[in-house]
């Protein structure tokens, strides 16, 4: 009877020793939700085991269902991933930023045709070895990522520069084409600082978040709380904070957020809401029409784009989403909110991100097609 126990001895030593990993916690009857859960965790697989997943799908305003998968981080002291964790938002920040501009456009703080130069004196002529004149470029081209403004620097360009983007040299007419770029967020943040007089954060406290009652969406500075925080994993063994000043710095429309999955929905929803936060009126609802389709008008929607959202015409969707790969797709018509967190921001998992934002949309309406009447 001893040798078995001998034998035994390692394994239970390991067993006991080993760090605890977050259980899965999965619902005893998904239903017409099972697609979405599967597709959720081969995501997090495809994504090199990303540590944090979750869904969370509302309807008429109520999550009808919301699950959540694995833990914050990959370290052993990770917790569970529960409806209060914050995940890293990255792009997502721009569906929050969208309300900020469609707030200060809608109470006449600034207008989409305003252009930069309205704010920047500076910002005129070709800028240096340039081609095309910068007095062309507005906010909506800004907000449309049809400016012509190039990429980024690295690292990031900041404020503190005299004077601000003055050398900024366009890539193409404004108008006539499609950038995704950070550059351009950053000048629109710092137009909305301008005009309004208020910096981006506090515009989007007071503006959005506040209104809204969606506590958990803020950035996350280092020396803060990082309780309930969903670290950031890339590729197959690294997962760390981005914390919003190191990552994105001065906070703009752009990036840097972090916040729960249901505040995401809870976002969305005052979209469907006609630009409501209960009573109160956030923006006007005329300017839903203008977010959601490509801008600036007449331009080839290749790629759909809007205000901040992408547009897909082709599942009847407006989606938002990050560089982490957490997606919430909107479906008009049905008053339907789908929200997809991971938190796996390496680019090359075998699969398109572009084409998980319209998948995202199918599978909202795949469920609808299996709803009870």
């Amino acid at each position: 009877m001893k040798k078995p126990m001998l034998f035994l001895a390692p394994f239970i030593f390991l067993v006991c020793c080993s760090p605890r990993q977050p259980e899965i916690q999965q619902a005893a009857d998904r239903g017409v939700f099972e697609m979405l859960a599967l597709h959720v965790q081969s995501r997090m697989k495809l994504s090199y085991n990303c540590s944090a997943g979750g869904a969370v799908v509302t309807q008429d305003g109520k999550i009808i269902y919301e699950e959540y998968f694995g833990g914050t981080h990959r370290g052993p002291d990770a917790v569970a991933v529960t409806a209060q964790s914050r995940f890293p938002f990255f792009s997502v920040s721009k569906g929050f930023g969208a309300a900020v501009l469609a707030s200060l456009v809608s109470d006449g703080t600034l207008s989409l045709d305003d252009p930069v130069a309205k704010y920047l004196d500076y910002f005129k002529g070709t800028g240096p070895g340039g081609k095309y004149p910068r007095q062309l470029v507005t906010v909506r081209h800004l907000a449309s990522h049809s400016s012509g403004l190039p990429d980024d620097s690295t690292p990031p360009r900041t404020w503190g520069e005299e004077p601000p983007f003055n050398d900024v040299v366009l890539k193409f007419k404004p108008g006539e084409s499609f950038l995704y770029t950070e550059l351009a967020m950053r000048l629109l943040g710092y137009v909305m600082e301008l005009a309004s007089g208020r910096t981006y954060e506090q515009l989007l406290a007071e503006r959005v978040v506040e209104p809204l009652g969606i506590s958990s969406v803020g950035y996350v500075r280092r020396g803060e709380s990082v309780e309930n925080v969903v670290h950031t994993c890339v590729g197959v063994d690294s997962s760390y904070i981005a914390y919003s000043d190191e990552f994105a710095g001065k906070p703009y429309p752009g990036s840097g957020l972090y916040g729960s999955l249901p505040d995401i929905a809870r976002y969305a929803q005052a979209w469907l809401d006609g630009g409501k936060a209960g009573e109160r009126q956030l923006f006007n609802p005329n300017y839903i029409a203008r977010a959601w389709q490509t801008q600036p008008p007449g331009r080839e929607p290749d790629p759909d784009y809007g205000l901040l959202f992408w547009l897909f015409p082709q599942a009847d969707a407006v989606v938002f989403s990050g560089m982490a790969h957490t997606i919430c797709a909107i479906l008009p018509e049905q008053d339907m909110i789908l929200v997809m967190g991971l938190n796996q921001r390496e680019g090359n998992r075998g699969w398109s991100f572009q084409e998980e934002k319209l998948n995202l949309a199918r599978i909202g309406h795949a469920i609808l097609a299996q709803m009870p009447l």
